[in-house]
Order: structure tokens, then sequence, then C-alpha cells
């Protein structure tokens, strides 16, 4: 397992769940010309910081898990007294890293257990600040449901809007995907000049991805082109998701019957 030492504090960065691979996030240095933007899997055991370390599955359950409360992880948080004799509470790998408010601490440690008493060792052994996290909405722009003959052709995003921002990043998600059976057509004369493309299918998801520097009326033109095909003779649901500098904006939702 490998460890990444970062040169500042960890205040000073930014962590974003990974748009293209479930199992990563990004990290970026806020500060410029430092340490800049890094791609982090689970190969990496633990991320150093000058003022804390944090591991990897640490930083993965606030991004699955996501609540308004600064990541708290708490070590050896209390010993069991009994009969004189001391006893450290081993806690397991779930009970290991968990999120606790000032006020559930205190009252925590005022608290008696029937067998003896906690004694609180310290409190809070390290904190990863919430405004650290960017974690995207669920709420939609636009969404819509459709059903359509399995012999239909979709055109995914007809009913999109255009927009008049800058766009650097756009990623298409579409969700139930069949290798086999699903096909997806598009323009490629409508590819928008200036952007770089990657895709994939993970888990049975398509992940289509576009960055760099967009005309957006090219942009929306090459979206409009997109047609989904299935192919299969059954029944099927499938999802289409679209999000604009990672902010979701559409979702549209078909049933082919």
């Amino acid at each position: 397992m490998m460890k990444i030492v970062f040169a500042g504090k960890s205040n000073e960065y930014e962590i974003e769940k990974s748009s293209f691979c479930n199992e990563a996030f990004v990290i970026k240095d806020k500060i410029p010309n430092r340490d800049g933007v890094d791609f982090i899997t689970n190969i990496v055991k633990t991320l150093e910081f000058n003022d804390d370390c944090f591991n990897f599955d640490e930083i993965m359950k606030h991004l699955e898990r996501y609540s308004n409360e600064d990541v708290i992880v708490v070590e050896n948080f209390f010993n069991n007294e009994t009969d004189d004799e001391t006893k450290k509470i081993n806690l397991d790998s779930d009970m290991y890293i968990q999120a606790f408010t000032q006020d559930d601490a205190q009252n925590f440690s005022r608290n008696d257990s029937k067998r003896g008493q906690f004694k609180l060792l310290k409190t809070f052994s390290r904190i990863f600040q919430n405004a650290n996290f960017i974690i995207k909405s669920e709420n939609y722009e636009l969404s819509g449901n459709i059903q359509l003959s399995k012999k239909d052709k979709l055109e995914i995003f007809r009913d999109l809007e255009y927009k008049d921002m800058e766009i650097g990043f756009v990623k298409i998600e579409i969700f139930n995907y069949d290798n086999i059976n699903d096909s997806l057509n598009f323009n490629l004369e409508e590819f928008p000049s200036g952007a770089s493309y990657k895709y994939g299918i993970l888990q049975n998801t398509m992940y289509i991805i576009l960055q760099g520097k967009m005309s957006n009326n090219s942009l929306f033109s090459f979206l409009k082109s997109f047609v989904y095909k299935n192919k299969n003779k059954q029944s099927c649901n499938k999802t289409f998701v679209l999000t604009f500098n990672h902010k979701l904006v559409y979702r549209l939702e078909a049933s082919f019957i």
C-alpha cells in the first residue's frame, strides 16, 4: 500500500469523488503551484498532510455517506475500568471511523456504564472540515420520464435547453447499460473542437466524459445528436444523466416495453 505526502495542511485541499471510478477521489491543492491535482485510488493507504493523516477509507466513507457534520475521526476514545483493571476497548473497522458532534462527546463522557465508568482519554484526534469536500447535489435542473416501444429510438437530449455558460467538463452516464443489446450513436462531425474525451463501462454503467474549452453551440449540437437504441427483446429501464462542470443538469428515466 502507498502513502502520499502533501506539502500543505488538510484544510488547504479540496476532495471530490471521482466522476469516472467508483473507488476513487480527486484531491486538489487550493494553493497554486504546489501539489496540483491528484487522482487517488484504493492502492493508496494513507494521505499525509502537514497537520494530520487520513486513510483512504475514511475519506471514501464521508463521500458516500455525506452529512453536514465535519469528519471527526476518533481513536482510542475511551477506556473501560472494571474492578481496578483497565481494559482498552479495541474498536472494529466499522466502529473505528465515526462522526461525533461536540455535544455527543460531552454527553458520552458524562454517562456511566452498568459495568464500569468510561473515562474520556482524549477528545477528537483528527478533524477534516466538511468545507473541504465537494459533494454533488442530487437536484436536477431538468428531469423527465418517458415510455417507449422496444423498437423505438430515443433522442436522449432532445429536450435539453441551450445554456449560455462556460462549460469545461461534461459527463454522460447511462445506467443499466447492456453492452450486448444497447447501442449509442452520435454525430462525430458535431464533436466540439478543443475538447478531449474518454469513455468506459463499469458495473453496468457507461461513462462518457468530455473535458476542455468547448464552444457551447457545438457542444449542444453534439449532445442533441445522441440516439439510443435498445435491441433487447425483454422490457427494460434505462437512466440517462448529464453533468456540466460537476453539476447535475439533466436526468431522463426511460422504460422500454
